[in-house]
């Protein structure tokens, strides 16, 4: 269904800033600001440090035009918090497909009727997301949300899930419900953060590996031969 045009897509489970506890708690912030913790960091990881003072700064090209870099460590949370529009409703979407002109995908999708929405406005793709899981305590997943939506509009579009998949079994059993693509976050950001590109280049290599051969002990040669009925609830 879908083509290898420029897929716009448009990111809908981040409509309001989270309370980040954890970076409240480490004193995490953007630019870097040293404290106790961070330097005590540095003492049991030397090469971070190294790294730091060796390597390129940081820096966010797509918001130099926008935002101070060397202003205070507060201004990028700002800028953040002031871009999301928490009054964004669906003639907003609807508009913005009509505008763009090519397939279009509306990511953050969790319910029933907000798939079954998105396809009469037009788009092509969803993603089924709850933003990993951080934005509401207790909501539900994509991957619990996945079958009912697929069964609702699998026919009319692209049905795509991310959160929290970071094995090739996991990936298998979303296919199976019926999802076109599985994203992953995590699991390549856990390997960049470890060992940079080569930590990436393992953790593909681990994944493919994994899908391979899981499919060979399920029985299946190609994705397409995945099926709900693989599946068993627990």
């Amino acid at each position: 269904m879908l083509s290898l045009q420029v897929f716009q897509r448009l990111l809908a489970d981040y409509s309001v800033d989270t309370n980040r506890e954890r970076d409240l708690r480490t004193g995490f912030s953007i630019p870097f600001r040293l404290t106790l913790g961070g330097m005590a960091q540095f003492v049991m990881k030397p090469m971070w440090g190294i790294n730091y003072v060796t390597h390129e700064k940081f820096s966010l090209p797509q918001l130099d035009a926008h935002i101070d870099m060397k202003g205070d460590t507060l201004t990028i949370g700002r800028y953040f918090t002031e871009m999301l529009d928490p009054s964004m409703n669906w003639d907003d979407v609807e508009r913005m497909v009509a505008e763009w002109g090519g397939p279009f995908c509306l990511k953050g999708v969790i319910s029933v009727e907000d798939a079954k929405k998105a396809a009469e406005i037009g788009c092509q793709g969803i993603v089924l997301s709850n933003h990993g899981g951080r934005q509401l305590d207790g909501s539900r997943s994509g991957f619990d949300q996945l079958e009912e939506i697929v069964q609702a509009v699998g026919d009319k579009v692209d049905v795509m899930v991310d959160g929290g998949f970071q094995r090739g079994t996991h990936v298998l059993k979303a296919l199976a419900l019926g999802a076109k693509a599985v994203g992953l976050g995590r699991a390549y950001l856990y390997a960049l953060a470890a060992a940079g590109q080569p930590g990436i280049e393992r953790m593909l290599t681990q994944m493919t590996a994994e899908i391979n051969r899981d499919m060979r002990l399920m029985g299946v040669t190609r994705v397409y031969d995945l099926t709900p009925d693989m599946l068993r609830s627990r």
